[in-house]
């Protein structure tokens, strides 16, 4: 189909495969089972839905597709999992228990039977020490002893059988010099083996968390090689006639030969895409503060944009691994559709953070899974029509679900299975809620003076609640909210972060220009790896930030810097700033007054813009009840705690301009809004649906 031009996103999630397809003026979304054993089929399944929601061929869609960009969770399966590649390391001598103890292994749990060490991922045996030094300022002290590193890489190559060898020595962030010798030494004796130096993944001070960062890089390599791999021949394979950018955790794209080379910058994707998302359609409404909740099937991921600015998040915690990792900023709580709810060995009901997944799924699914979810609540107080789940594609049975939450959670507790579901709901509410709490509030952000972005395939049961909860007065469920991150894919760009530690006073007119030069150094570098990626110079932007302290601070807190070399006049202005975000980070008056900030790290974003959709606002139609109600249902409404019986509306008969009043079923074919009791959900003319509090 030669004059269709169409863009697709991805996002392979934990329970379920979403995709948005927008194809000239038209847009249709698509869901699947993601299937762990093969993830193309999961893609390909999905993709095949949208396409006939299109009238199309699955062949005649992707002939037609100039950009396919995928988030996956392949990455974060194999952390999660602990199952990944056999890892040997290469480390400064003397520095080989390094991986036992960095960073300490506690944790903020009081019980101390809940303090275990951070698991090994690589077999103490295979970490070999190398004499070499270099200090913090790139000096060399001890030559790199080459002889050491070729009976290290033959000792890992041949008598462990290693497949990845991460490179770490100390100070590679201030001369790198040694780590890419020893790389070059491996290439040449065992090509064979994939090799991560730690500078490649992070050039900042810190040596556990850049070291654990370039271990990981090599932990995941096999599993997301096999998936980038199989899904690209694949896709090419149905048909693709358009290109594939994958996406990272740092909310942009990346090439499938970057995304081989660096395979952890792909963790976090999908909350990525949709903060990506989130804050590209904030601009066009002109919101500036904006909470996002993303609840799927497996989990609920939060996070918090201001002044239309995504935060990037640095060293962030993978699991139990202190990281450099830069990624957006979103945390995840176990608060899902396949959430588990279960009783405690105390008695106390609890939900999560253990989920059924796909498989075996709720037992509603009648896959195998007897364990109640939230899905099953949501069925059992008849908020989902079990006939309509997937569009009818997934049968479920109300039964199943019934039973579950009977044998494993209402008798034990000695309530009805209405009271037990609705105890469900409420209790994910909590969970919820308490995340965006820790988003907002505990950043010094009163989470009343935002609207929240609520999106997932289950999130739409829950965002009035929340919002209640929160007081906060307007919700805004996005058009395409069951598949929001996909949709978000299609507003990303290529993007190359580079973090570089200088420690540079801004008071000193010479360390200004020391400041400078490593940002001209940076910027130049980035834009190179644009070009090559084949971006125009017109397609490139440049943005800098830097992360500032006190001096005699080991903390830092990330702010933006202008978009060009600092100058004296700058300073007075950024200390301002700096002060600005210190108290409203740790408070009023925390701030050290007559101690100069220093500017820690710089970093350099540069961004290769990529084609995108043009999506039009659509005129205010609005239409009458009727027009929209298929019928009404008897429903368990968990807002007020008995059954009533309230309407339903079509999804989309809902047009621009129309209003549901409360309480309201609002039912598309992949996910329902619960409109609870005095709130109204009124659809706009981007064919968002926004909730507030009915007037009286």
């Amino acid at each position: 189909m030669p004059d269709l031009e169409a863009f697709v996103g991805v996002d392979v999630g934990g329970t379920h495969t979403d995709v948005q397809v927008i194809a000239g003026d038209r847009e249709a979304r698509g869901k699947a089972l993601t299937t762990y054993d093969d993830f193309s089929r999961g893609v390909l399944g999905a993709i095949e839905v949208a396409a006939e929601n299109l009238d199309l061929s699955l062949d005649d869609l992707l002939g037609s597709t100039q950009l396919l960009v995928n988030a996956t969770t392949v990455v974060t399966n194999a952390i999660t999992q602990l199952s990944g590649a056999k890892v040997g390391v290469l480390v400064t001598k003397g520095f080989r228990d390094e991986f036992r103890f960095g960073g300490g292994p506690r944790t903020r749990n009081l019980d101390d039977q809940a303090q275990t060490n951070v698991p090994d991922i690589v077999a103490r045996g295979d970490v070999l020490e190398i004499r070499e030094r270099i200090d913090f300022s790139g000096t060399e002290l001890v030559p790199l002893n080459e002889e050491d590193v070729l009976e290290a890489a033959r000792q890992l190559a041949e008598g462990s059988n290693v497949s990845a060898v991460a490179v770490c020595f100390l100070s590679s962030y201030g001369n790198p010099a040694h780590e890419l010798r020893a790389a070059e030494l491996i290439a040449e004796t065992f090509p064979e083996l994939f090799v991560t130096c730690s500078h490649q993944v992070s050039s900042v001070r810190g040596e556990y968390q850049r070291w654990i960062t370039a271990v990981l890089n090599c932990f995941v390599h096999e599993d997301a090689k096999r998936f980038l791999g199989a899904l690209g021949t694949k896709l090419k394979e149905a048909g693709l006639s358009g290109s594939v950018s994958f996406f990272q955790g740092l909310g942009g794209g990346i090439s499938q030969e970057g995304a081989e080379r660096l395979p952890l910058k792909l963790l976090g994707a999908g909350p990525a895409g949709g903060a990506t998302g989130a804050n590209e359609l904030a601009k066009r409404l002109g919101h500036t503060k904006i909470l996002l909740g993303d609840m799927g099937g497996t989990s609920f991921d939060t996070g918090l944009i201001h002044d239309n600015v995504v935060h990037i998040e640095k060293n962030v915690q993978v699991g139990r691994f202190a990281t450099s990792l830069p990624l957006v900023d979103v945390i995840s709580v176990g608060a899902g559709g396949g959430s588990i709810a279960w009783i405690s060995e105390r008695g106390a009901p609890q939900v999560g953070p253990q989920s059924a997944g796909s498989t075996p799924g709720p037992a509603a699914y009648n896959n195998g899974g007897e364990l109640p979810t939230v899905t099953d609540a949501m069925i059992a107080m008849d908020l989902i029509d079990p006939a309509n789940y997937l569009g009818g594609r997934v049968e479920l049975r109300r039964d199943l679900a019934i039973e579950a939450i009977r044998r494993n959670f209402a008798d034990p507790m000695g309530w009805t299975v209405d009271e037990a579901a609705n105890a469900i709901h409420d209790l994910v509410v909590t969970n919820m809620a308490n995340a965006v709490r820790e988003v907002s509030v505990a950043h010094g952000y009163d989470p009343r003076d935002f609207v929240f972005y609520a999106y997932g395939g289950t999130l739409p049961w829950f965002a009035a609640q929340i919002a209640e909860v929160l007081g906060i007065g307007t919700v805004l469920i996005p058009h395409s909210s069951s598949v929001f991150c996909a949709r978000g894919l299609l507003a990303s760009d290529f993007v190359i972060r580079s973090d570089r530690t200088i420690q540079a006073s801004l008071a000193s007119a010479a360390e200004l220009d020391r400041i400078n030069e490593t940002g001209r150094v940076l910027i130049a570098a980035g834009r190179e790896a644009m070009r090559e990626e084949g971006f125009g110079a017109e397609e490139i932007e440049v943005s800098r930030a830097g992360d500032m302290q006190f001096a005699g601070q080991v903390h830092a807190l990330s702010m933006s810097l202008p978009d060009r070399d600092l100058v004296e006049a700058d300073v007075g202005e950024l200390q301002t700033r700096f002060h600005d975000v210190y108290e409203r980070t740790y408070g009023r008056g925390t701030a050290w007054p007559g101690v100069p900030p220093q500017l820690l790290n710089l970093s350099v974003t540069v961004t290769g813009r990529l084609p995108r959709p043009s999506i039009e606002e659509r005129p205010l139609e609005p239409r009458e009840p009727e027009e929209m109600i298929r019928g009404r249902r008897e429903v368990h409404l968990p807002t007020v705690g008995r059954r009533e019986e309230i309407p339903i509306y079509v999804e989309p008969k809902v047009t621009p301009g129309s209003r549901v009043r409360g309480p309201a079923l609002v039912e598309a074919i992949d996910t329902t809004l619960l409109v609870p009791p005095g709130v109204v959900a009124e659809r706009d003319g981007l064919m968002n649906l926004i909730l507030s509090k009915e007037e009286e």
